[in-house]
C-alpha cells in the first residue's frame, strides 16, 4: 500500500486525465479537491513539473488564485453544490478531513459516485514523524481510490492510528 513520491505523481496525472475524460463524456463539471500549483512537501517541485490542473471548480482553503477557497470540513459550503453534477479527483487534501465520513458523504452526493483519489502521501517515516513537520491538522493518511474498481474507501488515523474502510457506494 505505500506508494512513491513518483508513483503518486503518475497516479495524480493519470486520474486527473482520467476524471477529466469522464466529466467530458457525462456532461459533468470537473471538481479538483486540491491546489495543483501547490500542496507538495517540496513545493518547489510544482514550479517545474506541475502535477495536473485546475477544474471546473477547484477547492483547497489555502489555495492560489484560481483555487476556491473552501475547507473541506465545511458542510454548509458543501451542501451549496448540487447533487450528482460533478466528477471529483481528490489528491490527498482529504488527509485534512476532521471526519472521514462526513466529508467522503458529501464527495458521493456531488458526484454520484464518480470520483478518484491519488491518496497521500504515505510510509513509515510520513505516518510517525514528517508528516507533523508538514501540517499539524494533517488527520489521515489517504490511500488511493477509483471508483470504477475500488469498493472500499481506505484512510487511517495518524492520531489514533485506526484503519478505515467506508462502502464509498453506499455512503
Amino acid at each position: 500500500m505505500v506508494q512513491t513520491v513518483f508513483e503518486r505523481y503518475k497516479l495524480t496525472n493519470a486520474f486527473f486525465q482520467d476524471a477529466s475524460d469522464i466529466s467530458n463524456e457525462k456532461g459533468k463539471k470537473l471538481l479538483v479537491i486540491g491546489d495543483p500549483c501547490g500542496g507538495t512537501y517540496f513545493q518547489f517541485i510544482t514550479k517545474y513539473f506541475l502535477d495536473y490542473g485546475h477544474g471546473d471548480l477547484t477547492i483547497d482553503l489555502f489555495g492560489c488564485e484560481k483555487c476556491t477557497r473552501m475547507d473541506i470540513n465545511d458542510m454548509e459550503a458543501w451542501s451549496t453544490l448540487e447533487d450528482d453534477s460533478f466528477v471529483v479527483m481528490e489528491t490527498g487534501t482529504l488527509s485534512f478531513s476532521k471526519d472521514i465520513r462526513k466529508v467522503l458523504t458529501q464527495i458521493k452526493r456531488i458526484s454520484g459516485g464518480e470520483f478518484l483519489s491519488a491518496g497521500s502521501t504515505q510510509g513509515f517515516l510520513w505516518e510517525n514523524f514528517t508528516h507533523k513537520t508538514y501540517d499539524k491538522n494533517l488527520n489521515y493518511i489517504i490511500y488511493p481510490f477509483d471508483f470504477r474498481k475500488d469498493f472500499l474507501h481506505k484512510s487511517k488515523s495518524l492520531h489514533t492510528k485506526e484503519f478505515f474502510e467506508i462502502e464509498f457506494m453506499k455512503l
